[in-house]
């Protein structure tokens, strides 16, 4: 037998590289160029809860919390104190994704739907003239508490002359009971407002907060705050937001999808696609919402950037897949967000 030198097994070793390195490279990028089964569609499927609110901030410091910017630029449900009035709070469907197309890299990133309308518009405006929205709002809140107060009146008069055995007495009794709040509401309001135009150098920001909400192995809720990537989300398709989860968090089992800009995947008007989710999810679902196991339902497309399949079947976020199991974006009110 031919004994092997030390420049034959360099040579070796050298012809030898080329096809290791093909042979690693091959084994890493197969999974991003197959097609997702359905055991994997519904391990890429995420739930996340979504909470946004303003804060009416004075040199620094939090002084005042609002609900929402109006089309009309007013302020809505001014508080001293951040709750459940003031913050707004939706469920959302969502997918674990990678950030390179071809390369695992999902580091705990999640593409969802933003269930708040994007509007950066009216906050800049509102920031650009503080004092003007706060008199517009305190316009408005007063023109609201003289009705309600006036509808008081009229309520509290039925009241006094009639009694429970009256059809439809208690469901009155609530009705004013609630205008009762809503007035309160409004007065405590004007007053929080009317203090803010003593103040100076008042801006307006907001503020959200995304949890992932999933089933432990003890079949509770586990939650893990995430942050927003701000570039990611940029670069995201319009209405969508990508997220990463607090130390980059990944519950055993689950499934990263890879994204492709290729022409070909895109499906045509008719073809048939699969989506992924939880079966209900509404933005006001609960967080055990978490403990059922996504679905994933058949349904067609109506155009190239719309679907017929009911929100029932695809909840805001859910993972969208072409007839062949390609992912090719998440849903979006209908709409094909890729």
């Amino acid at each position: 037998m031919k004994k092997l030198t030390n420049r034959h097994i360099v040579k070796i070793i050298m012809w030898s590289l080329p096809v290791a390195i093909l042979a690693a490279i091959a084994f890493i990028m197969t999974p991003s160029i197959l097609p997702e089964s359905y055991d994997g569609m519904k391990r890429s499927v995420v739930m996340i809860e979504c909470r946004e609110c303003y804060e009416i901030v004075c040199n620094g410091k939090v002084i005042a919390y609002c609900n929402d910017i109006k089309s009309d630029s007013t302020l809505n449900i001014v508080k001293a104190e951040a709750d459940s009035d003031t913050e707004r709070k939706a469920m959302v469907c969502g997918c674990w994704i990678n950030k390179f197309s071809f390369i695992p890299s999902c580091q705990g990133r999640i593409l969802t739907a933003n269930p708040f309308s994007n509007n950066d518009n009216l906050l800049s405006m509102a920031n650009s003239n503080p004092e003007n929205i706060i008199e517009k709002t305190i316009a408005k809140h007063e023109e609201m508490f003289a009705t309600d107060k006036k509808r008081e009146a009229e309520l509290n008069y039925y009241l006094d002359t009639h009694n429970v055995k009256d059809d439809g007495y208690n469901t009155i009794a609530a009705y004013a009971e609630e205008n009762k709040r809503k007035k309160e509401s409004l007065l405590n309001s004007i007053d929080i407002l009317k203090s803010l135009q003593k103040e100076k150098k008042i801006k307006i920001r907001k503020r959200n907060k995304y949890v992932l909400l999933y089933p432990t192995t003890t079949r509770k809720t586990g939650r893990v705050f995430c942050h927003l990537l701000a570039e990611e989300s940029e670069d995201a398709p319009k209405g969508t937001i990508v997220l990463q989860t607090e130390n980059e968090f990944m519950p055993e089992g689950a499934n990263s999808l890879y994204t492709f800009k290729v022409f070909c995947l895109i499906p045509e008007k008719g073809d048939s696609i699969a989506i992924a989710g939880i079966f209900g999810l509404t933005e006001k679902s609960t967080p055990n919402a978490a403990l059922q196991k996504p679905n994933v339902f058949k349904g067609a497309t109506i155009s190239t950037e719309r679907h017929d399949t009911p929100p029932l079947l695809a909840p805001n976020g859910a993972p969208i897949f072409n007839r062949n199991g390609f992912f090719i974006g998440i849903n979006n009110k209908g709409g094909i967000a890729q």
